[in-house]
């Protein structure tokens, strides 16, 4: 065993690369391999052997790969071709003022829902703070009266646990997707979900607000001619676009 030693530190210096990573060895071994001797008669010779070869293999080898040979069709698609959001005519975009008026108001009902969280049941029936704010909402941007619905809305969302919340939020933003058009109680209630999940989202609640944004975005770009499904969309795009940050 005179000829195994373990390495010398000295022989490992700044300047070489391989002994100071993953590839230096953990044995120093002394002498050439001898392969006209036939098969290693013993671990030593066998180490030289390894060695010799590991010393005829570049650290770096570069594949040379000849794309001709490829059919672009037939090959696997690793990443989802995914459209880019559709385009409107200017005169239905909102102006930046009616957005900022929007996320303050939407965040007054963040606010408030939060607060009634912390309530106990008998001052969750008193107040109504949730169901005006939530009302203040719609009625100025859709100048159409809130029905009495509203109420049993904000009192079922106020009864779920936060992942009932966003599991609610995502199946119905699934059944949006499905829809040919917006209808205002599926609107009402992705408004109030989006008020009352907890942040930061989780991936999948924020691949269903893009989801959310690109319907409301092709809606719109099809120039529809009710202008409540208009202001609808636009509010949703704001929320998912800029409120919770998708719209890139």
């Amino acid at each position: 065993m005179d000829d195994l030693t373990l390495e010398e530190e000295e022989e490992y210096t700044e300047d070489n690369d391989d002994y100071n990573s993953i590839l230096r060895p953990a044995f120093a071994v002394d002498g050439e391999p001898d392969f006209d001797s036939g098969p290693p008669e013993d671990g030593l010779e066998y180490l030289r052997r390894v060695r010799w070869e590991a010393k005829q293999i570049p650290n770096v080898r570069v594949a040379k790969i000849d794309g001709s040979k490829y059919i672009k069709k037939e090959q696997s698609v690793y990443m989802p071709q995914i459209p880019e959001i559709p385009k409107c005519p200017e005169h239905l975009l909102p102006i930046k003022e009616w957005e900022d008026l929007l996320l303050s108001d939407f965040l007054d009902l963040r606010l408030a829902l939060s607060e009634n969280a912390n309530m106990c049941e008998d001052e969750i029936m008193s107040s109504q703070s949730t169901e005006d704010v939530l009302m203040e909402i719609f009625n100025k941007r859709l100048q159409a009266v809130t029905d009495e619905s509203l109420g049993e809305l904000v009192s079922d969302i106020q009864g779920m646990d936060s992942v009932t919340r966003v599991s609610k939020l995502k199946k119905r933003i699934s059944l949006v997707e499905n829809e040919s058009g917006l209808e205002s109680s599926d609107f009402k209630w992705v408004v109030a979900l989006c008020a009352s999940v907890d942040t930061p989202l989780d991936a999948d609640t924020s691949a269903s607000l893009r989801a959310l944004l690109r319907k409301c975005a092709s809606l719109r770009a099809s120039e529809v001619e009710d202008e409540q499904v208009i202001i609808m969309a636009n509010m949703l795009i704001t929320i998912a676009g800029r409120y919770f940050g998708q719209m890139e």
